[in-house]
């Protein structure tokens, strides 16, 4: 590609498409998997019939259409990859530019395949549900392991969709436990949207040339994937939920990017001080020289 021209690396395009196909597909099942756990758990009552009514009508819809623009965008991908492909290979002037067909990267693009994921990711329905969801499973996960420790309930085998504790044989149901299970596995889906939308948020700073986008993409999916990491999973779930709440918080000051925001924070606390520094040493120039005479 001749210097100074701006296009999209077709190899990184399909790489990108398998990735996000594959996780639209396993978001898919994701979604199955859990709605035949909600449909086969024994919980009658109000909050039972609330919980699967919020799982029907808000959280089910809400994985189903990530995973369905996942695979359309995966689509996308290929489709801009053999756009960029023909132009490569039709010109070798600026009829190759990837600001032709809105595929390229760089300072100046304002849209990427990535887009229309990011733009849903960052939706405040969404986010709230998300953090909502997120806070749930980190609460039950911090109680099922208290249950565990007192002996109450035992540790099965981990599986990302799976129960994570079960009774213990002779002391029956134990009141909660299903809930507490059922609110850690939703927890855990918040987390695999929430993996899904920093990886895309990555890419799509990347191919803009976003910096503090590609920052806040990077720190959301790795402090999302930390939380499945058995013994630290708590430390990164608990921060995630402060990044999330971070994100609130850049969202209600106008700022596009957390990572901005705690940059002119730390711009400002570093300005202040050295401001206080400078009347520090001022004050001391001054009393010098009043003690000298």
């Amino acid at each position: 590609m001749a210097p100074g021209i701006y296009g999209a690396d077709v190899a990184q395009l399909r790489s990108l498409s398998k990735v996000m196909g594959a996780s639209g597909n396993t978001l898919s099942n994701l979604e199955l998997n859990i709605n035949g756990v909600v449909a086969s758990t024994a919980w009658r009552g109000a909050d039972g019939e609330r919980f699967r009514s919020e799982w029907s009508g808000k959280m089910r819809p809400m994985l189903h259409g990530a995973s369905e623009s996942l695979r359309t965008q995966a689509k996308a991908l290929l489709a801009q990859a053999d756009e960029q492909e023909q132009a490569s290979h039709g010109s070798t002037g600026s009829s190759a530019s990837g600001s032709g067909s809105g595929s390229g990267s760089g300072p100046g693009l304002t849209s990427t395949p990535f887009s229309p994921v990011v733009d849903a990711n960052g939706n405040t329905v969404y986010q709230a549900l998300n953090f909502t969801a997120s806070g749930a499973g980190f609460v039950s996960d911090l109680l099922l392991n208290k249950m565990s420790k007192a002996n109450l309930l035992v540790r099965q085998p981990w599986s990302l969709l799976g129960a994570q504790f079960g009774q213990m044989p002779g002391v029956g149901y134990l009141k909660g436990t299903q809930l507490l299970n059922g609110l850690s596995m939703v927890g855990r889906a918040a987390g695999v949207l929430s993996v899904i939308g920093g990886v895309a948020q990555f890419a799509d700073g990347y191919m803009r040339g976003d910096g503090y986008a590609m920052a806040d993409g990077g720190i959301t999916t790795v402090l999302a994937a930390g939380s499945f990491i058995p013994v630290v999973g708590p430390f990164f779930a608990g921060a995630s939920l402060a990044w999330a709440g971070m994100g609130f918080l850049a969202k209600g000051l106008g700022y596009d990017s957390t990572s901005e925001m705690v940059v002119d924070g730390a711009k400002a606390v570093a300005g202040a001080v050295e401001d206080g520094a400078k009347a520090v040493a001022d004050g001391a120039k001054k009393v010098w020289g009043w003690l000298g005479g």
